[in-house]
């Protein structure tokens, strides 16, 4: 994993905080639809008169948002509407978004990727490929744009890869349709070993919150404030917010290829 490597839960709360729209905490006990918090302290009905939202971001409930309905202060007990599926508890660490939507913040950091594509490419390995005794051409795993080394496995079974094991360049090449194809004239099969894939790739979209970003946190908070919903960045009055972003995500960062990286044929 590289030195920019966030989990998508962190890379939200940076941004939710950047526009100002983040509290986060640990619920101390709860229910499918009430949540206690005694760090909590705004007067009655602050939350749902502020139209709060809570995400479940770790724990019991992880993935799940539902609107505050009610805040009472004499118990540090919000309330929630819909239920959730399950009963918060003591593990069930929340964020309080007043502003932009869990769904909203994870599009404009989807649309942020998505818009670097090509640009910064992300290191990746994969150990999927099988050898087979006799067969020399076998599919590429997903996500790969660029390959600049193979290694065979040091033993069946083993997971061990060692430098030694490193596969010439010249005993392999990519081929159409996103192929990795063994000279049968210069490399000998071993049936039952692994290969060691290493190349480069295009950040993958993410989807849950454990899931793994490796572009550059400063970078990608600022871009994705320019793709959140216009309509609630002018009614929240970040115009000037949405305006520096613009200025400081200008220079999109670059990663390019590794210099003995082949490129995969389509």
């Amino acid at each position: 994993m590289g030195q920019n490597a966030n989990a998508l839960s962190v890379v939200r709360q940076y941004l939710s905080s950047a526009v100002g729209d983040l509290i986060m905490g640990t619920f101390d006990s709860g229910s499918t639809t009430t949540g206690v918090h005694t760090l909590l302290r705004k007067a009655n009905d602050y939350y749902n008169n502020g139209h709060y939202r809570c995400y479940i971001f770790a724990g019991t409930g992880i993935g799940y948002e539902r609107e505050v309905s009610d805040w009472d202060l004499t118990t540090h007990t919000l309330t929630f509407d819909p239920a959730f599926a399950a009963t918060i508890d003591a593990t069930s660490r929340y964020e309080l978004h007043h502003i932009f939507t869990e769904d909203e913040y994870r599009r404009a950091i989807n649309m942020t990727i998505q818009s670097i594509a090509g640009k910064y490419l992300i290191d990746k390995i994969d150990a999927s490929v099988t050898l087979i005794e006799d067969i020399y051409e076998y599919d590429l795993p997903d996500g790969f744009s660029y390959i600049h080394r193979i290694i065979t496995e040091d033993e069946a079974d083993s997971g061990e890869f060692n430098v030694a094991d490193d596969i010439d360049p010249r005993d392999w090449e990519l081929i159409s349709p996103r192929k990795l194809k063994l000279h049968d004239s210069r490399y000998s099969i071993t049936a039952g070993l692994d290969l060691r894939i290493e190349g480069q790739g295009n950040q993958d979209t993410a989807g849950n919150d454990a899931d793994v970003i490796e572009l550059p946190l400063d970078w990608l908070v600022q871009k994705a404030i320019t793709f959140l919903p216009k309509d609630k960045i002018q009614s929240s009055k970040l115009d000037s917010t949405y305006q520096q972003a613009l200025l400081l995500s200008a220079n999109s960062p670059k990663n390019w290829p590794n210099p003995h990286g082949h490129r995969v044929v389509e």
